[in-house]
């Protein structure tokens, strides 16, 4: 069976009178909205039918607390979403079902099917899909605004990975489970040890990462690409650095949560820099160029093809060099570019010097737009989970029998 991604932490149900009908009692009251035991069960069938992993009482067991708690976010979420006045139209979710089936190539109403094989009602995935979308839109629209990165916090970064540029780097997947009570970490190891157990029995790590982890990365499948032990918590260099390529980490925990790590590959540091290759417009303006075009020109600037059309524009010389190692430039060239990334030129000068695009040796290219969109992911995944557990802190919760 094909396993895909559905994320089991946004997700939340709205009982219609037809499925109140099927309650056969109730799991747990969430500020005076009820969860079934009936909703509790679909959702962990729901689970096992997309997540690779065979069904047996003793793992449905020990995921069942999991899930629930899982349920009992998404009715908060979904509560505040409503709050603002955030609702998702029917539309928005089949065109999220359509990405699901082509993401996983899937035939059309493969899915549906899926859940039907499975005795899963349609409305289970759908009201996942529901909560989802309607948390995603309220955390942006409620934190979006709010986050800044610096060009300095940019630099920072970009600084720090190009000094552990002779260092090994590893290729990495995680998956962060959070413990946001510290009475739930012997509860969240377990969970933990489960999944480290299935990953080992060669479920998919992508799709578990989709589904568990609360980490920026999961909506990539838990990839953070290459990285080096500098940029991790010591406890997450500390264990790769005793991993087997291939191989998955024991559960490690954090200051933050509980972290399962997935060592794809490893590169050993002292790459020669000069084994880099970049693509390089060389520009070369005449004297007599009027300063107010060149300052305008650089500031302008989008792209080496738009470029080398507004040089000519000007006067000027354009060369392109195409894909070449650093150290098969000219001597002045390569001492000016070396330190440039993709889309950087060089000072002004009567030659100028473009890296239309810049490939690192070691499997690793460095872009600050990147970089930037890393800081901005990881404080808004911050600020989104600091506000879910305010939401928990104030929520009026009773679990029932028989619900855990």
């Amino acid at each position: 069976m094909r396993a895909f991604f559905i994320s089991l932490f946004c997700a939340g149900l709205v009982l219609s009178p037809a499925a109140a009908r099927d309650v056969e009692g109730i799991a747990a009251i969430v500020n005076d909205e009820v969860i079934s035991l009936y909703d509790l069960d679909q959702r962990i069938d729901l689970f096992f039918a997309t997540s690779g992993i065979e069904k047996s009482p003793q793992t449905a067991a020990r995921l069942r607390d999991r899930i629930l708690r899982a349920l009992i976010d998404e009715k908060l979420q979904l509560q505040e979403a409503r709050r603002v006045e955030i609702e998702i139209e029917t539309e928005e979710i089949d065109e999220s079902i359509t990405r699901l089936e082509q993401g996983n190539r899937m035939d059309e109403g493969a899915l549906d099917e899926l859940l039907t094989e499975n005795g899963i009602r349609t409305e289970t995935l759908e009201s996942q899909i529901r909560a989802e979308l309607a948390w995603d839109r309220f955390v942006r629209r409620r934190f979006g605004g709010r986050i800044t990165i610096s060009d300095a916090e940019v630099d920072e970064r970009y600084d720090q990975i190009r000094r552990a540029a002779d260092e090994p780097h590893y290729l990495v997947s995680e998956i962060l489970l959070d413990v946001d009570d510290p009475g739930d970490t012997a509860r969240i190891r377990e969970v933990s040890g489960e999944i480290v157990a299935q990953l080992e029995r060669g479920v998919d790590f992508g799709v578990i990462a989709q589904q568990f982890s609360v980490s920026p990365s999961a909506a990539q499948g838990g990839r953070i690409g290459w990285v080096s032990t500098r940029q991790l918590d010591p406890r997450l260099g500390a264990a790769l650095e005793r991993m087997e390529t291939g191989r998955i980490s024991p559960p490690i925990a954090t200051p933050v949560g509980i972290y399962i790590l997935a060592l794809i590959d490893r590169r050993h540091g002292g790459d020669d820099p000069m084994k880099s290759r970049v693509d390089i417009l060389s520009l070369a303006f005449e004297e007599d160029t009027d300063d107010e075009k060149l300052a305008a020109f650089r500031e302008g600037f989008r792209d080496c093809t738009a470029a080398e059309a507004e040089a000519r524009g000007l006067g000027a010389r354009v060369a392109r060099t195409g894909f070449m190692e650093l150290g098969d430039l000219q001597t002045e060239i390569r001492n000016r570019v070396a330190g440039l990334e993709a889309g950087q030129m060089t000072a002004p000068a009567a030659n100028i010097y473009v890296v239309c695009d810049r490939r690192d040796v070691g499997g690793f290219e460095i872009s600050r737009v990147q970089i930037a969109d890393n800081l901005y992911a990881g404080r808004m995944s911050m600020m989104a989970r600091r506000h879910l557990r305010d939401l928990r802190r104030d929520a009026v919760v009773e679990y029932r029998r028989n619900a855990r």
